[in-house]
């Protein structure tokens, strides 16, 4: 049977659906409340070889090692590890310096890169709606398992840290497209309009790149 499998009920599901979580590989299978479950484990054998593929197309673990390139805004920034230089990342040219034992590198520098975006992206969110009006609560990060950006309606906006690790027009339309959902919660013409007017452009370039590589960077610092 297929390995690491989780069953999801949902009260708003019609039909069944798998899928394959890109962050860690495992397979997900929707169900309506009341389907059976023996059928719809039987369904999603029969369906073995797609999720074979889906598998075999999931980016390679991308291990925090020195001398590695760290797509920092999207541009690679090499990553120096000293133990003798400060504990704290700092970017210097067109590296990012590390210092401290070797072994809590890693963590550190996933924990700066966290830190980083969230402050990034709280600058860029907060100058672009008071440019154009639009009030917001609270800007948070996280690491969410699908989306990019989140917006309640009551203004708090939340973001995946690793758009940090995305190119600057990629991390700027996500921005953009959650300020959109302050006016518009929902996916309208309206809505669309707005997100472009906001980000001064077509925004479907940045789609397109994470369409593209956005799997990647679930991946960063993953060992297996």
């Amino acid at each position: 049977m297929i390995d690491a499998l989780d069953i999801v009920r949902k009260s708003t599901a019609r039909r069944m659906k798998l899928s394959v979580d890109p962050r860690t590989g495992r397979v997900r299978l929707v169900l309506p409340q009341k389907a059976p479950l023996a059928p719809a484990l039987e369904w999603a054998k029969a369906h073995e070889g797609w999720i074979a593929r889906q598998v075999a197309r999931l980016p390679e673990p991308w291990p925090i090692l020195p001398g590695m390139a760290v797509p920092l805004g999207g541009i690679d920034h090499v990553l120096e590890w000293q133990e003798a230089l400060p504990r704290t990342p700092r970017v210097v040219a067109d590296q990012i310096q590390i210092g401290g034992p070797r072994e809590a590198m890693p963590g550190r520098l996933l924990r700066w890169l966290r830190a980083e975006a969230r402050t990034r992206l709280d600058r860029e969110t907060r100058d672009l709606a008071a440019a154009a009006g639009i009030s917001v609560a609270s800007v948070s990060v996280g690491d969410p398992r699908s989306r990019w950006g989140s917006c309640s309606s009551n203004g708090d906006i939340r973001y995946s840290w690793r758009l940090i690790l995305a190119p600057d027009f990629v991390r700027r339309a996500t921005v953009t497209h959650e300020l959109a959902h302050r006016i518009h919660m929902d996916h309208s013409r309206a809505f669309h309009a707005l997100a472009a007017k906001l980000y001064g452009g077509d925004p479907a370039p940045s789609r397109d790149w994470l369409r593209r590589h956005g799997a990647r960077l679930y991946w960063f610092g993953r060992t297996d």
